[in-house]
């Protein structure tokens, strides 16, 4: 929700963003039987589609700490939807609030090392 408030509409406001849908469901894997058993459909909901004012289209996940499904769900999204524009955006006021989810942990893998090259010296 913080997301959509600082983000999206703020970006709906402005006209940046042209439409934006919430909880769009993508089939990563259909459904199947195995030795009789019926296989149930792996499934990835989005949070946000965002359309931009240019027409491009980004599918948006907003993270704390991402876990081992949303990780390999992630992956199963790029095999399967290589021409969708993905993206884990996480908050972090720190290194400056609203940013892809890789930038956050590079910040913080940078913070780690800075502390202990000053904690060893």
């Amino acid at each position: 929700m913080q997301y959509y408030k600082e983000v999206v509409k703020v970006g709906l406001e402005n006209g940046m963003i042209k439409d934006c849908q919430r909880q769009v469901k993508y089939e990563l894997q259909p459904k199947c039987k195995y030795k009789g058993e019926n296989i149930l459909a792996i499934n990835y909901v989005a949070d946000f589609v965002i359309t931009y004012s240019d027409d491009s289209v980004v599918v948006v996940d907003t993270k704390g700490l991402p876990d081992a499904v949303a990780k390999l769900k992630k992956k199963m999204f790029h095999f399967k939807y290589p021409e969708i524009d993905y993206r884990w955006m996480g908050r972090s006021i720190q290194d400056g609030g609203w940013l892809e989810y890789r930038d956050i942990e590079k910040a913080r893998a940078k913070r780690k090392k800075e502390k202990k090259l000053l904690k060893d010296n």
